[in-house]
């Protein structure tokens, strides 16, 4: 029981520094976006998403762990979450399970800090697109009604709502 608690545990020491570094790499990825570092932002795409497959292989290995323990245990996969695995150990093994608890914690947070790093890049690349569909619109000459020009007195003038004829030849 020991040795698979003990693989179990270094598993999830595992996914703790491997969603640390994902979080460092959503943290450069919003470091990139704002810097419109086209190159550099690919290439934290590819880091993050080898760190994303990574993560998912220690995941895999961490469900399979927890099978090998509910079997050994006589407990259904089902009921053995990481929170009732922690309370499972605590009754022979507090020590582990305290730092079971902890890197649960840790791991909890991480994913928290991630998924709303995540979410801010997403708002900043929508604004970034809302402003770059702007600017197409401006260029374009059908601009919303934001855009105005002024007489020389400084007042608005309206717009023109399209071609006119400047001067007839007779």
């Amino acid at each position: 029981m020991e040795n698979g608690l003990g693989e179990f545990f270094q598993t999830l020491q595992k996914l703790v520094g491997q969603h640390r570094q994902l979080l460092e790499i959503v943290r450069a990825e919003r470091e990139n976006l704002v810097q419109a570092d086209h190159q550099a932002i690919q290439a934290i795409i590819q880091r993050k998403q080898d760190s994303i497959e990574l993560i998912g292989k220690t995941e895999s290995l961490r469900i399979k762990q927890i099978a090998a323990l509910a079997s050994e245990w006589g407990k259904p996969t089902v009921d053995l979450s990481l929170s009732n695995l922690i309370l499972h150990v605590q009754a022979f093994d507090p020590k582990m399970a305290e730092a079971l608890r902890s890197s649960f914690h840790a791991l909890t947070i991480l994913i928290q800090r991630i998924s709303e790093q995540n979410k801010d890049n997403q708002k900043l690349l929508q604004r970034s697109l809302e402003n770059i569909y702007e600017m197409k619109k401006n260029i374009l000459g059908v601009a919303s009604g934001k855009a105005g020009t002024y007489s020389q007195s400084g007042q608005r003038v309206a717009g023109s709502k399209g071609r006119h004829l400047i001067s007839r030849e007779a």
